[in-house]
């Protein structure tokens, strides 16, 4: 089907003018409609920007979308808007990729499947011509996403990397244990507030709107986004030194403490201006390429036919409310899935007594859990600690793979040391990957630590596919759920092999799968 066809019915007109007014207020209620029928996505989208200063910079994103697209008016109204059947497949898939989120609560993914909407809806209503000339502003909504969690762990790295750098080559006797750094003076840890994901994450979003309106060519473009990643970067890293050098020359009587994150926006701003001054140097002097067109004539709009249109906006609204309608769906069978058997620890693992009750010394930092079962299991050569948190995918906000989800909590108790993951072979002979964590309690004693997930028959360490085979689950009408498996134990830096030896004999004599049957003899 297109706009151009001349499919019509009696009595109905068969053509109408279709110009700027026309197309504009269509799209402005077709994106009400989304907003309205996508409202949960929206709605956990807008709590993060208002509840987190790492994404607060999304709640300007829209309006700059919109200055964006206002600096272009002079070349929009060149064209003239063209209603575009094909562009029904882009809301369609954007609209597949929300449901499938939906299902199994990938928020990020929701998010960015409504984001994808607008595009869609300006290629369907608009244009493909229009829509090109908007490619720009339109990527750039892409920012209103709380994304980047992932790139956190490498940024605490190269921080308390940078910090002790500084500090040995200032001469300030310094020791670094992983993300803590201790000087005679005091002790610091780099938290995920000290990694300047913040200050990255808004320098990007700001440099694309400096370098899309102050520079015509690519190289420049590129040039000065390599500056907008490495400056704040650097100052970052210098800012953390510059805590630390600070306490050790007081000697510790001036320690920032929570001030430091106000200190951080105050030398933010400060970069800001930096780069920008330095991005002046090789500005294009002549301005965008748009301002200096000059005015004009609006473009007359165009005739379409108007059966046409009217399909294509029944088409919108029916895509669209496809979602929320399987949604809805989805969580009816959620819910009425049943528990194939009861959820407990095994009663038996060959050649290891227990279980036995747990002390509250250390559990997994996961958050919701339907059930969550603890016990510990001894052989002749120690203890291993057995944790089972269930997950059933009966609603929203009870999934096993999250952000808030880690397997330690981020605190003075435990200090991870170190992470890698270990690949074991069962019994059968097959390989079974494991995610490896060493953490140093306060007493200096490490705690080793295994964990993985099991949905089903199926044990990973793959978070994707932990989603995949959790979705998989949700339209099958399975309701064993899944489960984060974690053993641990107590060691130290002489017996480290020891305790792996003693995971991997534990790991390979429990019962498959594990949690969700009793495995007697």
């Amino acid at each position: 089907m297109s706009a151009s066809s001349n499919l019509y019915l009696p009595g109905f007109p068969s053509q109408i003018r279709y110009g700027w007014t026309l197309a504009l207020t269509l799209l402005g209620l077709s994106t009400l409609l989304t907003l309205w029928l996508l409202w949960p996505s929206a709605l956990s989208m807008a709590h993060i920007w208002f509840n987190s200063q790492t994404y607060a910079h999304g709640t300007f994103i829209p309006a700059l979308t919109l200055f964006l697209i206002w600096t272009r008016r002079q070349e929009l109204a060149r064209q003239s808007p063209e209603p575009w059947a094909w562009g029904l497949i882009w809301i369609a898939l954007a609209t597949l990729a929300w449901i499938l989120a939906r299902g199994v609560d990938v928020k990020t993914v929701q998010h960015f499947a409504l984001v994808a909407m607008l595009p869609g809806l300006v290629l369907t209503l608009l244009g493909p011509r229009l829509a090109w000339s908007l490619v720009f502003p339109l990527a750039y909504l892409f920012f209103a996403v709380p994304f980047g969690d992932f790139i956190v762990p490498p940024l605490m790295d190269y921080t308390a990397w940078f910090s002790v750098l500084l500090l040995k080559l200032s001469g300030v006797p310094v020791h670094m244990d992983g993300h803590y750094i201790s000087i005679p003076a005091a002790d610091f840890v780099v938290i995920e507030a000290c990694s300047g994901v913040r200050y990255l994450i808004a320098s990007l979003a700001l440099g694309l709107v400096y370098a899309y309106l102050n520079y015509n060519s690519l190289w420049r473009r590129l040039a000065f986004m390599v500056l907008a990643i490495g400056l704040p970067m650097l100052a970052n890293g210098l800012r953390a030194y510059s805590i630390i050098i600070t306490a050790h020359v007081t000697d510790g009587r001036i320690i920032l403490g929570y001030g430091h994150i106000v200190v951080g926006w105050v030398f933010f701003g400060v970069v800001m201006f930096l780069m920008f001054w330095i991005g002046s140097f090789w500005a294009d002097r002549h301005g965008p390429v748009d301002a200096r067109n000059g005015a004009a004539p609006r473009a007359s709009s165009q005739p379409v036919n108007a059966f046409n249109l009217a399909l294509i906006m029944l088409a919108v609204v029916g895509v669209l409310g496809s979602a929320r309608g399987t949604e809805v769906l989805l969580q009816q069978r959620a819910q009425q899935t049943r528990v194939e058997a009861p959820i407990r620890l095994p009663s038996a693992v060959p050649g290891w007594q227990g279980p036995e009750d747990v002390a509250d010394v250390w559990r997994p930092a996961y958050h919701d859990a339907d059930a969550e079962l603890a016990g510990r299991y001894r052989d002749n050569g120690g203890a291993v600690e057995l944790h089972l948190l269930h997950y059933r995918n009966r609603g929203q906000g009870t999934e096993l793979i999250s952000w808030r989800n880690q397997i330690h909590e981020r605190n003075e108790t435990w200090r991870p040391v170190a992470g890698r993951s270990r690949t074991l072979t069962d019994n059968d002979g097959q390989p079974r990957a494991v995610q490896e964590t060493l953490l140093r309690g306060p007493s200096g004693r490490l705690r080793l630590i295994w964990h993985w997930y099991q949905i089903g028959e199926r044990a990973t360490i793959d978070r994707v596919e932990v989603k995949l085979r959790e979705l998989q689950m949700v339209l099958i009408g399975d309701g064993r759920g899944a489960f984060l498996v974690a053993l641990s134990t107590q060691g130290d830096e002489l017996t480290l092999d020891a305790a792996r030896q003693r995971l991997e004999d534990f790991a390979r004599a429990l019962p498959q799968p594990v949690g969700y049957h009793d495995h007697d003899d």
